[in-house]
């Protein structure tokens, strides 16, 4: 039993330095503070478990494990909900004449992150296999920013060997609700396809599809992948953001 323990702090070491790796590349958020909190608690429980096991030897601890038991198990099981609603978003494919929007992500300088790279390369794969295809290349410029989002994704795009006739600039956007109101003003005074192919992230695509639907276009995902080592992170940032949109927070 001992070892069980053993193993499973170890793994909730590895886990926690997962969480640690991003800040390494200046990505510090809800996800991996979240991911550290629980990874830490997680090792106390496991390193520590005789403390555990004394505590649950009385009736106080008794009633508060089986309460976290609950908890845990209806966690694991929203959590897997979640994760639902996020993998069907992503295999949402577009309609083959879909109108591609590419949502912003932050430039540094005058280069973009690589979450942002990322999408563009998303993007260009499949503008190059839908060759009749526009883009709306959709984010505004920050005040950290040389140069917009937009004007960012364009360059690299072209860079790339996609037509400057394909793609349109929105660069006025700071979010994504303003990116897709923005970007369907710009289908509508082009009478584009209102069908769409959103390249963003794979944990965005859930919830960049609500804010699609909620404006009366079409829907498609065009999901970008995402490094190993931020997939931890994002994945929990994602899961606190959909809850918090879920409860009217966001």
């Amino acid at each position: 039993m001992n070892t069980f323990y053993t193993v499973m702090g170890c793994l909730f070491a590895v886990l926690f330095m997962l969480f640690l790796l991003p800040i390494l590349g200046y990505v510090l958020n809800i996800g991996n503070i979240t991911g550290m909190i629980f990874c830490a608690l997680m090792m106390f429980l496991t390193f520590g478990h005789k403390h555990v096991e004394n505590f649950a030897a009385t009736h106080f601890g008794k009633v508060i494990l089986c309460a976290a038991a609950v908890v845990a198990v209806l966690g694991v099981v929203y959590v897997g909900f979640l994760t639902s609603l996020i993998v069907t978003a992503d295999n949402t494919a577009p309609s083959e004449d879909a109108t591609v929007i590419v949502l912003g992500c932050q430039v540094r300088g005058d280069q973009p992150s690589l979450m942002l790279l990322q999408r563009i390369h998303a993007a260009g794969d499949y503008l190059s296999e839908h060759p009749d295809a526009v883009c709306i290349v959709s984010g505004g410029k920050g005040d950290d920013e040389q140069i917009s989002e937009a004007q960012c994704m364009f360059e690299h795009l072209t860079a790339m060997g996609i037509s400057e006739e394909r793609i349109i600039f929105e660069d006025r956007s700071v979010n994504t609700v303003e990116n897709i109101a923005f970007s369907k003003e710009i289908i509508e005074s082009r009478d584009l396809n209102t069908n769409t192919a959103i390249v963003t992230d794979i944990f965005h695509e859930y919830r960049a599809s609500k804010i699609v639907k909620k404006a009366g276009l079409g829907y498609g995902s065009v999901p970008a992948k995402v490094s190993w080592y931020l997939l931890p992170t994002f994945y929990v940032r994602e899961l606190i953001a959909i809850t918090a949109v879920f409860v009217g927070l966001a």
